[in-house]
């Protein structure tokens, strides 16, 4: 029996087309089997919940990491962390994270799993699954715990489609003043982006900008996407949590993106994390070797 009895469209708030699509799209996705194995204590996973906002746009809530966090302390983040003893499963994981963090119930009815999407590798050698949820209870009120959460607030899914911001449905130059604020988040100040796009370091105010990094033998592409609350001390979208919005958003409206993501010769994730596994020098090999994982990674011979 399906723990999820109900058609989802019967249990939300009136969408548009475009929202409806990307719900199904994400509901119909499947991630790449993976039958090698990683080892349990450098997994994790992250939580992207959606909501919809009363035009019927969909929105991905993002928290600020609390300042006395010992890692990545004050970053724009996803509800999210490491694998725990007692995790059945990746969803299981992000599920009690974001229930730790934010207090978004655990309960199946009020929050609907989606999909799960294809692995991401950590600059700290984590492979981290997102999880993306849905919630389908607007009168969920958020719980912050202070000492993982300080500030938590939504931007548009489409938003990571786009390097200008005039473009983004209902967020012009900003967070749209016009979109109800419901139980998840306050409304901001509208923000005068800079209307172009361009690397990181240039003109003050650019909505989008990416810089190419090294990452083992090759080049990786960071982006980054401003909030509209920088001026309140909050971070941009950045790094690996960009890249998972952006992906997630190219699943769900089936578009690519306003700009390119990836660099010239940029491998792909998964090359990425075999490279890692098989030639790094860092954590995630380290554990490899320690759980007698590493013929699983082996590369074999054709015959």
């Amino acid at each position: 029996m399906s723990r999820n009895p109900q058609p989802i469209e019967s249990l939300l708030l009136p969408l548009k087309p475009e929202s409806l699509q990307c719900i199904h799209r994400f509901m119909e996705y499947e991630r790449v089997k993976e039958t090698r194995r990683f080892p349990k204590n450098r997994t994790a996973a992250v939580a992207i919940i959606l909501f919809i906002g009363r035009l019927g746009d969909l929105y991905v809530l993002l928290s600020t990491r609390a300042e006395a966090m010992r890692t990545f302390a004050k970053d724009t983040a996803l509800p999210g962390g490491k694998y725990e003893p007692g995790d059945k499963d990746e969803e299981a994981t992000a599920r009690r994270e974001a229930f730790e963090e934010i207090g978004l119930p655990i309960g199946y009815e009020r929050v609907r799993c989606l999909c799960l999407l294809d692995p991401f590798l950590t600059g700290i050698g984590l492979i981290v699954t997102p999880v993306v949820l849905l919630v389908t209870d607007n009168a969920i009120n958020p719980v912050l715990n202070p000492s993982e959460v300080s500030y938590l607030f939504s931007m548009p899914l489409s938003a990571f489609l786009h390097d200008h911001p005039s473009r983004i449905p209902g967020w012009h130059f900003g967070i749209s003043s016009r979109v109800d604020p419901g139980p998840f988040y306050s409304p901001p100040p509208i923000v005068e982006y800079a209307d172009d796009a361009g690397e990181v370091g240039g003109k003050e105010g650019r909505y989008y900008g990416y810089r190419d990094v090294r990452w083992g033998p090759g080049i990786v592409r960071m982006h980054r996407f401003l909030t509209g609350r920088e001026a309140d001390g909050i971070k941009p979208v950045f790094g690996l949590t960009s890249a998972i919005l952006i992906r997630a958003a190219m699943i769900g409206y089936d578009t690519q993106p306003a700009f390119k993501v990836h660099a010239p010769g940029q491998a792909s994730m998964l090359e990425r994390i075999e490279w890692e596994i098989r030639n790094g020098t860092g954590p995630l090999r380290q554990a490899v070797l320690d759980d007698g994982l590493m013929d699983d990674w082996a590369i074999r011979s054709k015959l």
